[in-house]
């Protein structure tokens, strides 16, 4: 078969999409550390590898004789299961099985390093996004106690860990906090950030919210 653009679309398709989409499926779930292009496409590469790996069987069947003449609309439904649906399965599957602590420490006794994908305790504290009452003590010795919950948002970009804080309150220690009058939330800064406190809020505490 002679090499021509042809063909490299469907190499590319091959042995880059499934992994594209692989590690797309890892990224959306959870957070991962940035890599470089190099390190991108031979992680591409290497998960199409896998996915293919695990279709080889039925490919070289289907490839047999003129069965995908014979059969083209059964064939193309089969590639597109092994092209787009199967990656999205192994991304879902790795994700359940690395979190398993049975399967982390028997890859560690054979040697393999599990990645962790989860790369700062930002990403692991602002992924999970229950309720909660958070403190913001800020670098000029102030704080901003405030509720954290679905309408909050915490920044990704390593550069730019800013937070929204979807609704300020006034601390209480003898009753629940008591919402800011007409607030609507505060955005605050990374560089203004020195620690975030996180506590506990209750049922009764969030009908009073509401």
């Amino acid at each position: 078969m002679s090499f021509d653009s042809g063909n490299a679309v469907v190499y590319a398709i091959l042995f880059l999409v499934p992994g594209f989409i692989m590690s797309s499926v890892l990224g959306m779930l959870y957070r991962r550390r940035s890599r470089s292009a190099s390190e991108q496409t031979l992680q591409y590469l290497t998960f199409s590898c896998v996915n293919l790996g695990l279709w080889s069987w039925l490919i070289v069947l289907m490839i047999q004789g003129e069965w995908v003449d014979r059969h083209a609309v059964f064939a193309s439904l089969l590639v597109f299961i092994i092209v787009f649906v199967s990656p999205v399965v192994l991304g879902l599957l790795t994700l359940l099985l690395t979190q398993k602590v049975v399967v982390r420490r028997l890859l560690s006794a054979f040697g393999f390093k599990v990645e962790r994908f989860i790369p700062t305790a930002w990403d692991y504290k602002f992924q999970k996004g229950e309720p909660e009452w958070v403190i913001v003590r800020l670098k000029d010795g102030s704080s901003v106690y405030g509720l954290w919950a679905e309408m909050s948002f915490a920044g990704d970009d390593p550069n730019e860990r800013d937070i929204f804080i979807e609704a300020v309150f006034r601390p209480d220690s003898d009753n629940p906090w008591k919402p800011v009058v007409d607030t609507r939330g505060i955005l605050i800064k990374s560089s203004e950030i020195g620690t975030i406190e996180f506590r506990q809020i209750n049922t009764e505490d969030m009908n009073n919210v509401s």
